[in-house]
């Protein structure tokens, strides 16, 4: 639009510099007629000239402007054409964009369902390794505990054993300090009975000698 008024502008500005006389200038009837006009509904062109000539305008000036304006909006018409689609060729367009999108939705919802049943194999196989590692798991801690219960149970085993040979060990000190108690108390006796036999032998003596000095001395 803003191409459009500065192209009649410039056109309106320029139509006092045109020198040519009105029989020298050649008028299109091809684009000017009412019939072209009518049919693609611009405006009309003869009212358009005769309003031109009464605001001041000379004929050659407003078959001028006239064609300007019928050039600027012929280009325009081919430009705004040319970026518009017919209503067949938007219901089409329309008719592929729902295509496109009931497509697009259709592979969301594919990939969406791809997405659940891959979450949830992943899922499956996650608990699977879980519940693998926890049975790995407690047979390796009842292997352990099985280990650590037969090395408890050696080690009492051991440890039973070598208190019961310290208690024969102990016994037999035990026994082997009475037996040399008795063999003590055997050969105190022994002395004891050689040391009364000796001192009953020297009384024996003793008297014996008392006895004939007594006879001696009477």
């Amino acid at each position: 639009m803003i191409q459009w008024k500065q192209g009649i502008f410039g056109i309106l500005r320029g139509i006092q510099s045109i020198s040519r006389p009105y029989n020298s200038f050649k008028r299109p009837v091809y684009r000017f007629s009412t019939q072209s006009y009518r049919a693609r509904k611009y405006f009309d062109t003869l009212q358009l000239v005769k309003q031109l000539e009464k605001e001041g305008f000379t004929k050659q000036q407003s078959l001028a402007v006239v064609q300007a304006l019928h050039a600027v909006m012929e280009e325009n018409f081919h430009d705004l054409t040319k970026t518009m689609a017919t209503k067949e060729e938007q219901e089409r367009i329309n008719c592929m964009q729902k295509m496109e999108f009931s497509q697009l939705r259709s592979e969301l919802q594919t990939l969406e369902k791809n997405d659940i049943t891959s979450t949830r194999r992943e899922y499956d196989r996650i608990a699977a390794d879980l519940e693998k590692l926890k049975s790995s798991f407690r047979e390796e801690i009842n292997h352990t505990l099985s280990n650590v219960r037969l090395d408890l149970n050696l080690e009492k085993g051991r440890i039973r054993d070598e208190y019961t040979a310290h208690e024969i060990k102990i016994k037999e000190t035990d026994t082997r300090i009475e037996n040399e108690i008795n063999n003590i108390k055997t050969q105190a006796e022994a002395i004891k009975l050689q040391t009364f036999q000796w001192l009953v032998g020297i009384v024996t003596g003793g008297g014996a000698l008392v006895l004939a000095y007594v006879r001696l001395v009477k």
